[in-house]
């Protein structure tokens, strides 16, 4: 019989809480983009993704609660870093992107 949800380790839930979030292309495009940069803005998304503000937070809201993220204030603007060591833990792939792919992207 399946495990269910309530049977779930928190290591297992972690994982759901991850794959979950990079199931989301622009959360997987986010995350993508921070394993070529070592800092995104606030301001930079609207630039990247034709989406609204609100939107915009959600997914990185989405991605800081499940540790793929972290922030960092200066002022009124937020940073988002990649946790690489989660994206290691569920993720490696992202991580380990032959040089080729960089290159034709």
């Amino acid at each position: 019989m399946p495990t269910e949800m309530t049977e779930l380790t928190a290591d297992e839930l972690m994982a759901v809480k991850v794959f979950r979030a990079l199931g989301d292309p622009t959360r997987y495009r986010i995350v993508q983009l921070l394993t070529e940069r070592e800092e995104l803005g606030c301001g930079d998304l609207p630039g990247i993704f034709d989406l609204s503000a609100p939107a915009l937070s959600h997914h990185t809201r989405t991605l800081l609660e499940c540790g793929l993220l972290s922030m960092r204030r200066e002022g009124a603007h937020h940073f988002f870093r990649l946790r690489r060591e989660q994206v290691e833990r569920f993720a490696p792939g992202l991580l380990a992107r032959p040089a080729a792919a960089h290159e034709g992207a």
